[in-house]
C-alpha cells in the first residue's frame, strides 16, 4: 500500500476536513504493518508534496513547521513494514501512460505516481478521483471525504 499526498496532508492535519477518514486509513495501515500482513510505502514525489504543501503559507494560513512535518515522516518510517522508494516510474512506463491517457498539465504527478504504483504492485490510498482512470481498480483504494 502507499498513501498519495492528499491522504498523507489529511491524516497529519487535525484540521482538515477530511483527516478522519485518512487517520483511520493510515492507522490500519501501520497496524497492518506491524503485524506482517502488509507493507507501507512512501514514494519520494508524495513525501516531497507532504512537505511542499503542509509548510506552504500560500495554501495554509496556519502552516506546519518543518520540523513537526518531518517528524511525522521519520514517525511513519520508524514503523516495521514502512518503507522509502526514492526511485520513481521508469520513463517508458510513465510515457507510454501520459500517451495512452492523454495526460497532460497537472495529471503529469498523478500519472507519474500511478505508474510508479503500476510499476511496483503496490496500491495507492488516495482521495483525488482522477486516479480511477490511471489505475487498475484492484492497485486503488479510493476514500470518501
Amino acid at each position: 500500500m502507499t498513501p498519495d499526498v492528499n491522504v498523507l496532508i489529511s491524516a497529519f492535519r487535525p484540521d482538515h476536513p477530511h483527516h478522519t477518514p485518512a487517520r483511520t486509513w493510515l492507522d490500519e495501515a501501520l497496524l497492518q504493518t506491524s503485524t506482517g500482513r502488509a507493507s507501507l510505502m512512501l514514494m519520494g514525489m508524495v513525501v516531497t508534496g507532504f512537505l511542499r504543501i503542509t509548510t506552504n503559507p500560500k495554501i495554509f494560513k496556519q502552516t506546519d513547521p518543518l520540523a513537526d512535518a518531518c517528524n511525522f515522516v521519520d514517525s511513519l518510517l520508524s514503523r516495521p513494514g514502512v518503507q522509502f522508494q526514492p526511485q520513481s516510474a521508469s520513463w517508458p512506463n510513465l510515457s507510454q501512460l501520459c500517451f495512452t491517457q492523454d495526460i497532460k498539465g497537472d495529471l503529469i504527478t498523478d500519472a507519474w505516481i500511478a505508474a510508479t504504483v503500476m510499476q511496483s504492485g503496490e496500491t495507492l490510498c488516495t482521495f483525488d478521483r482522477d486516479f480511477q482512470r490511471l489505475l487498475p481498480s484492484n492497485q486503488l483504494i479510493l476514500l470518501k471525504p
